[in-house]
């Protein structure tokens, strides 16, 4: 079998080891389903011009292995990558027509729709913002901190004027998502169509609820976006899951959150794993 999950970095995970619901569900199945090999492997498209002329795609993973005969594979495919949005999925539908998955999930939005200043779309920065910072997510909080002390210093003093001059230019006018609701719903619909061609079943996830201090204005218009996505779902006749209801009666948001208020962190990705496999496999 093969499971294929699409999505930005909430999919693929922050740092290092990669940690996100993933990762964290096929260990959870390995615990539980014994009988069968479960592995998983992570795909993310790179420039080859930037990293090596023969190859465009990074590849990182886990396999299953045991000596004992084993009667199925489930193959997780997580082809999620950060700081891309909904439209790079297309680039993904010839391996996905290829794996024929039986199950292709979505957790897309998030990232198009965070309010971000203004300035972002029309240029307007003030000149004392440096051009470094005026990227997309360049003054998006840290999610955590380096565990050496004078690079943590440094990143929380540099971290601390980037949140005062956001938050500033969020106060000075109407904020904008990085993409609309409507090319978003646009993006989504045509992707749930090409999607239809591979006759695989398809699990559309609703938005997780973010921090309003760190992101004014994101919370009120996530849930304006989960309703879209939750219509759109049902007009292209798949399954809609708005998985943060549940989420939210687990714990605090600050105990399942980087600092950041918007990644899960380990405990955060362990409930969405629990969570997202009480859906999927409801029989355990």
């Amino acid at each position: 079998m093969n499971w294929v999950f699409l999505g930005d970095s909430l999919t693929e995970g922050v740092g290092s080891k990669r940690i996100s619901y993933v990762s964290e569900l096929v260990t959870q199945i390995r615990s539980a389903q014994h009988e069968i090999n479960v592995h998983e492997l992570r795909l993310r498209n790179v420039d080859p011009l930037e990293f090596n002329r023969d190859i465009e795609v990074n590849v990182a993973g886990k396999i299953d292995v045991d000596e004992s005969t084993r009667s199925l594979d489930l193959w997780c495919w997580n082809l999620a990558c950060e700081g891309q949005t909904i439209e790079s999925d297309l680039a993904w539908l010839p391996l996905i027509s290829t794996l024929r998955p039986e199950l292709v999930v979505i957790f897309r939005g998030s990232l198009e729709s965070i309010v971000r200043p203004a300035a972002l779309h029309d240029r307007s920065w003030p000149w004392w913002v440096p051009s470094s910072w005026r990227g997309y997510a360049a003054m998006d909080p840290r999610c955590y901190f380096s565990t050496t002390w004078w690079r943590k210093a440094k990143q929380q003093s540099l971290d601390s004027i980037k949140q005062r001059t956001r938050l500033k230019l969020l106060s000075r006018g109407a904020g904008r998502p990085l993409l609309e609701a409507e090319p978003l719903a646009a993006h989504l619909a045509t992707l749930l169509q090409r999607l239809r061609e591979v006759k695989t079943r398809v699990l559309v996830l609703g938005l997780l609820p973010v921090d309003e201090s760190r992101f004014p204005g994101s919370p009120a218009y996530f849930e304006s976006v989960n309703a879209t996505l939750k219509q759109i779902a049902a007009t292209e006749g798949v399954d809609f899951f708005d998985w943060a209801v549940e989420l939210k009666a687990k714990s605090a948001h600050d105990e399942l959150f980087y600092r950041d208020g918007f990644h899960p962190n380990l405990a955060g990705a362990r409930a969405l794993a629990e969570i997202l496999r009480s859906r999927l496999c409801p029989s355990g």
